[in-house]
């Protein structure tokens, strides 16, 4: 059989020579020391054997276990001290960040690697004269003030001529001031198949390697080695024999290559958030493959709309689509085409504790998408990040640094090329302007409650080996009106309803489950609704008040999505906006002589609307009854100020 071509890396004799430093530090013998005591020698059983598979690569030729060393370097530190050689690349790197003045950057560090590199480091470097600073790491974690004290140590440091090492964990952030000198940066290398190579070849079972290249392609591929800290890769490399060593690392990365969960490839429809996240995916591809500049493409979009409506389910796709199969948290799966994903929530960052515990996560969370670039950093909950400019001061403190933090991790993504950002909330209009301009969010995208279309795409993708098509396209009509989180429940319901009753999976079951039922239809009650939502329809058009994108009658009324036309915000525009919310109304009592509820509600209802809209123009608009005066809280003072009431009550009315 050929032999493997893989070249040794360039840094190769570089990491050997580090090697032996951190050999004489633990007072472990060299390899060449046991050449000599060994070259005369008679070959034992093990050499003779692996002599006979000299020519071609076997298993039994890893299958030998070795000899336990008398003293032998720590694992961590071994794999370390390859990692720090390859990010260096050579002697003349490592010099180079030595010298008088010298400012050198190692970043992408595991918060957990702190203690093993720093005791590396004086293994490895003894007398390097080196201003060492790292942040401060308590019990495996940040500690509490890690961001400020590191920052303080640095600025210290800058007065000292001393050549200048900053560690930079995940987590922490440099100074501005520092950024903007743009000091050398060498991201501690990732595992990587060459580096596990180089640990092998120094260690305990160096002598069952006839082949560096055979060795090398029987390994896992560098996407999924990269996953790996350093304590998975030192366990995986705990075995008695390379064979074992093998297996190891291959359960250790092995993923299902296949995503599991939604794919865009499977909805169907042309609705703006599809095509928008199509072509996001599509774009991102392209720059992979080198077809397409990182400033070529959009880089971030954020999906908002009412909860249940598919926008994480739509994000989740967007990364199976690309190749991934992601998982919550800071971790993630290499996908067949070496795009990532990361997800985040700001829920889970504040679980995490006090506000330090909190503005850790969250720079780990953004520091894991950059380490794993290209990647996909889906963040849910984002509009719970808040506004610096909300009424309530409550917390204004927490909230403002919070926010600081975020937008300083966005910026720190946009400079560099590689993670794709999408973000997913209820309510965008709670969230900063300076989170929402574009650089940060570049596309927003409303998702509203799926249509006929959506909803059959959606029972398809769940239902395609269990109902016939026909019968699915008769009940997403039925279905408007339901979120997708409504029909992914209802799903789950009958499936269980089928199992325990032990019958067949039939759309009779979903339509109960839905609570839908084609024979029950009201015909009168879904010729009001539809009068109602065209009424609106006809307003829209009738003043120039922007397109109709889609109209609905469901089960609980009606529904329809408008894309308003820019205006100047005078009197006659906003007056023009109440309009719009009371033509449902006026139409009903036009069409049937009187009016229904249906206008009524929720703080989301057309009357809630034109309410809002009345009450601003008296009391924070300065276009009302006081005049140019603003209130602070204008409920407040349309319920306790009767003249205010009454204007408001005149103008919905007119």
């Amino acid at each position: 059989m050929p032999r493997s071509k893989i070249q040794t890396p360039i840094w190769a004799s570089y990491a050997n020579g580090l090697i032996g430093r951190l050999r004489n530090h633990h007072g472990v013998a060299s390899a060449s020391d046991k050449a000599t005591d060994n070259k005369n020698a008679e070959p034992s059983e093990l050499e003779n054997l692996f002599q006979k598979f000299e020519e071609g690569r076997s298993g039994e030729r890893f299958s030998a276990p070795s000899e336990l060393p008398s003293r032998y370097i720590p694992a961590r530190q071994l794999l370390t001290a390859i990692r720090l050689a390859a990010s260096f690349g050579s002697a003349e790197g490592e010099q180079q960040s030595r010298q008088c003045g010298a400012l050198t950057v190692i970043s992408d560090i595991a918060v957990e690697d702190v203690a093993t590199l720093k005791d590396t480091l004086k293994g490895c470097f003894p007398g390097s004269g080196w201003q060492i600073i790292v942040p401060d790491v308590t019990d495996g974690l940040l500690a509490k003030s890690a961001q400020d004290r590191f920052h303080r140590a640095i600025t210290e440091s800058l007065d000292r001529i001393e050549p200048l090492l900053i560690l930079q964990t995940d987590g922490v952030a440099l100074p501005k001031n520092l950024t903007i000198l743009s000091p050398p940066i060498l991201p501690l290398v990732p595992i990587s198949g060459d580096v596990l190579a180089c640990f092998l070849q120094s260690g305990h079972l160096s002598d069952q390697i006839s082949n560096a290249g055979d060795l090398r392609a029987a390994m896992p591929k560098d996407e999924a080695l990269a996953w790996l800290g350093t304590v998975d890769a030192c366990c995986a490399l705990r075995a008695p024999t390379l064979h074992a060593v093998l297996i190891n690392l291959g359960e250790m990365t092995r993923r299902d290559s296949t995503p599991s969960g939604p794919r865009l490839e499977d909805m169907t429809g042309d609705s703006p958030a599809l095509s928008a996240a199509r072509r996001l995916v599509a774009d991102l591809l392209l720059w992979r493959e080198g077809k397409a500049g990182w400033h070529e493409i959009s880089r971030s979009a954020l999906f908002f709309g009412p909860p249940g409506t598919g926008k994480s389910w739509l994000a989740r796709a967007m990364g199976n689509s690309a190749g991934v199969n992601g998982v919550n948290g800071v971790n993630g799966v290499n996908g067949v085409n070496g795009v990532n994903v990361v997800t985040g929530s700001l829920g889970e960052w504040q679980a995490a504790g006090h506000l330090g515990d909190m503005l850790r996560e969250m720079r780990s969370c953004f520091a894991a998408a950059r380490k794993r670039s290209p990647c996909i950093l889906i963040i849910d909950e984002i509009d719970a990040i808040g506004s610096r400019i909300d009424v309530d001061r409550h917390g204004s403190n927490y909230r403002a640094q919070v926010i600081t933090t975020f937008l300083s991790e966005l910026d720190m993504i946009s400079r560099e090329e590689g993670v794709m950002i999408v973000g997913t909330c209820n309510f965008p209009e709670r969230m900063d302007p300076a989170v929402l301009r574009a650089g940060r969010l570049d596309l927003k995208i409303r998702i509203p409650m799926p249509d006929s279309e959506a909803i059959l795409g959606i029972l398809r993708h769940h239902l395609h080996d269990d109902i016939a098509d026909i019968e699915l396209r008769s009940l997403a009509p039925l279905a408007v009106g339901r979120s997708a989180a409504d029909l992914d429940a209802a799903i789950r319901a009958a499936r269980s309803d089928a199992r325990h009753t032990k019958k067949m999976l039939s759309v009779a079951i979903l339509r109960e489950q839905l609570n839908v039922d084609q024979t029950s239809e009201n015909a009168s009650l879904l010729w009001h609704v539809a009068v109602h939502e065209a009424g609106h329809a006809v307003i829209a058009a009738a003043l120039g008040l922007g397109s109709i994108d889609s109209m609905q009658i469901t089960s609980d009324g009606g529904s329809i999505l408008r894309k308003p036309a820019p205006h100047q915000s005078l009197l006659k525009d906003i007056e023009a906006e109440i309009t719009y919310s009371m033509g449902g109304r006026a139409a009903e009592r036009l069409i049937f002589g009187e009016v229904s509820a249906g206008a009524g509600g929720p703080e989301t209802s057309d009357l809630a609307k034109a309410t809002r809209f009345a009450v601003d123009i008296e009391t924070t608009y300065g276009l009302g009854i006081a005049g140019p005066v603003w209130h602070a809280k204008p409920d407040a003072a349309h319920l306790t100020t009767p003249a205010i009431r009454d204007r408001v009550r005149q103008r919905i009315e007119r």
